[in-house]
């Protein structure tokens, strides 16, 4: 606590008689005091009107005009005094007394005859408190006034959160709608398409052409299932669709995935081995979206592995979840990407780099609406796996 010489601290002495006021003036000016007089309690007052910077008032009790009690009464009263302590200087002594001072406000009392070491020790007594609680009231000030600055630093912070999630919410809400449009678009000219190479299929063109149909057609109905799957993930985030779930085999499920995948398996000459208890797994899904995901990962795993290279799917699966991983041998992805890999219309996510496709963003929104997860890793040696987790 700062420490206060005796000459900036000023005390005001009430008393009607001269005498009394040049005894106490004497004594406390000796101690360094600054000392102001008053001759009854209404001059008291009003010099205590006009100024704010006394710290104790000696206050007589016996006086003419205005007695000691009445003073003290009209001090706490009054906004500018009512904080100052005040000691009486009595000659009565009897307890009703001394209560009747304390009743009326007063801090302590001194009798007359004046001692001048008691005068001494009670006025600094009071006047350590006195500042002790100036020096609180100063602390607690500037405790409420960081408190209310700080208050107001996250009300504008969180006003300006506010913002910023209404703007990615409107954000949010146009990607969705983008992929939305992309969906319709696309569905468009595609059923036409389609249509056009089943009836060429149908005609009689030497074999050549007929493969190239047949790999047109397969291309044609993969981006006709993308755009569908987009369109179905818009409506369940957006409009907050629930998911069409039932009971999904896993075997059936791999099995047909190979199949739509056998032109890509038979290309690359790749081996897709099956690990864990496949035969009696299952889940409990959206049928169509589980399909893309495991489609969509496993052709990602076919296409970055070398030829004649092996594709492992392990499933394992307990009370809690069923785990479904997918480990290739290939390059693996670039790790400055791999934080950022499962994030739609972000820099550096997979779309951007040549080993991945927009389809495994599309894998994360589909996992999360499962309340699942969906995890890439690099492997210690080479290649990569992906895994999809599935709560049962």
């Amino acid at each position: 606590m700062e420490t206060i010489s005796n000459n900036k601290i000023k005390i005001l002495a009430v008393d009607d008689n001269p005498k009394n006021i040049q005894v106490i003036g004497s004594i406390l000016r000796d101690e360094g005091y600054s000392v102001g007089f008053a001759y009854d309690g209404q001059q008291a007052l009003n010099l205590l009107n006009k100024t704010e910077d006394f710290d104790l008032v000696l206050l007589d009790v016996n006086m003419p005009v205005m007695d000691g009690f009445e003073t003290c009464k009209a001090m706490r009263k009054n906004e500018r005094m009512k904080e100052i302590p005040v000691v009486f200087l009595t000659a009565l002594n009897e307890s009703k007394d001394v209560v009747n001072g304390f009743q009326a406000g007063g801090q302590d009392y001194i009798t007359k005859p004046f001692n001048s070491q008691e005068v001494l020790v009670r006025v600094k007594t009071h006047i350590d408190l006195k500042r002790s609680k100036d020096q609180l009231k100063k602390v607690n000030q500037w405790l409420e006034d960081k408190v209310e600055e700080r208050t107001k630093e996250l009300r504008k912070a969180n006003s300006e959160l506010e913002e910023v999630n209404q703007e990615l919410g409107v954000l949010d809400k146009a990607k969705s709608d983008f992929l939305s449009l992309i969906s319709h678009q696309i569905n468009t000219p595609l059923n036409g398409i389609i249509g056009f190479i089943t009836v060429l299929k149908n005609e009689q063109v030497d074999a050549n052409v007929k493969e190239m149909l047949h790999y047109l057609e397969l291309s044609a109905n993969r981006l006709h299932r993308f755009a569908k799957v987009s369109l179905k993930i818009t409506e369940l985030r957006i409009k907050k669709q629930p998911l069409q779930k039932r009971e999904i085999n896993l075997n059936e499920l791999i099995e047909m995935t190979k199949f739509t995948l056998s032109e890509q398996i038979k290309t690359k000459r790749v081996n897709v081995v099956f690990d864990g208890n496949i035969d009696n797994a299952h889940i409990n899904g959206d049928p169509e979206l589980v399909e893309f995901c495991f489609e969509s990962i496993l052709d990602n795993a076919i296409k970055y592995s070398p030829d004649d290279g092996i594709v492992r799917v392990n499933i394992d699966s307990d009370s809690e979840k069923t785990t479904c991983s997918f480990t290739d041998h290939g390059e693996g992805f670039n790790p400055q990407i791999l934080k950022n890999m499962f994030k739609l219309f972000v820099t550096g996510s997979q779309y951007d780099d040549e080993n991945t496709g927009l389809d495994l963003a599309q894998v994360k929104l589909i996992m999360d609406a499962h309340e699942g997860e969906v995890i890439a890793t690099n492997n210690e040696k080479k290649g990569a796996t992906l895994v999809l987790i599935y709560p049962n």
